[in-house]
């Protein structure tokens, strides 16, 4: 069986929804996202990296705070 990208493909993406800016400010880290759990028992992944990455690629970043961590 051949696989593209592990990453699926993001397409026609127009604006940044409320749950893409959610996931850029947590910087695609799955971890604390409401649709972990979702995709935990399923043969499907989450496409929504693949889909701020291209947002960030075609669109930009959005205007948003994005928290930052300092650590010792």
């Amino acid at each position: 069986m051949l696989r593209s990208r592990d990453m699926g493909r993001a397409i026609a993406v127009r604006r940044w929804t409320p749950t893409a800016i959610e996931c850029y400010k947590r910087g695609c880290n799955c971890e604390g996202c409401f649709y972990k759990d979702f995709f935990s028992g399923s043969s499907q992944k989450c496409q929504m990296k693949a889909s701020v990455l291209e947002l960030v690629r075609v669109i930009g970043t959005p205007n948003v705070e994005v928290p930052q961590i300092i650590s010792d």
